[in-house]
């Protein structure tokens, strides 16, 4: 009799595969998939005696990331990065692979810090240049590290917002005209996920 007055006791609320919790998210359990898209914008105007320009860099693209554990996953990304300023726009792809930890502040809402490296490789057209000159070819090394929130608005879908920091590192041109590049961009990336 003292058995079945006895309270249950209680479920933990961790999104399993094939499982989804109904309680309110604490925490992501092995084995959890997530397929998402994500950008990163960030605006940039200036003016230097009587010139002024407006220039844009916008980092979207798609990332995969699987929990090998509670709340770690590995993430693969693969972006699309332009940075224009006038009529000069660096443009190329981006591929990076990281890894990300939640730490739960509320149901279904976490702090998500990562970290991720990769590489680069895009084009920049030479300013002033004759029609049908080749472009500069840029070539190098990336990494991205952010801390920001996720939450899990239901077991199927999420949505995430962080600033985060891009660096990239390598050349641009070739032989003679080859120099060295080191760029970062700052915003705030945003992006939504499908869970399965």
């Amino acid at each position: 009799m003292a058995l079945v007055a006895a309270p249950a006791p209680a479920v933990a609320d961790v999104l399993v595969p094939n499982a989804p919790d109904t309680n309110g998210i604490r925490a992501i359990g092995k084995g959890i998939k997530e397929i998402g898209a994500e950008s990163l914008l960030v605006l940039n105007y200036s003016k230097e005696g009587s010139a002024s320009s407006v220039r844009t860099t916008n980092i979207t693209g798609v990332s995969f990331r699987y929990f090998i554990i509670n709340n770690l996953n590995l993430e693969l990304n693969a972006s699309y990065f332009y940075k224009g300023d006038n009529a000069v726009a660096r443009q190329g792809g981006l591929v990076t692979l990281g890894g990300n930890y939640l730490i739960n502040i509320g149901r279904g809402l976490f702090l998500n810090p990562g970290i991720a490296g990769g590489g680069f490789y895009g084009k920049q057209p030479i300013k002033d240049a004759p029609p049908g000159t080749p472009s500069l070819t840029l070539v190098g090394g990336a990494a991205r590290l952010g801390f920001g929130l996720s939450f899990y608005a239901s077991p199927k879908f999420n949505l995430f917002a962080r600033p985060e920091a891009v660096l990239f590192i390598g050349k641009v041109g070739q032989g003679s005209t080859e120099t060295s590049l080191l760029n970062i961009d700052g915003g705030f990336n945003v992006g939504m996920n499908y869970v399965f």
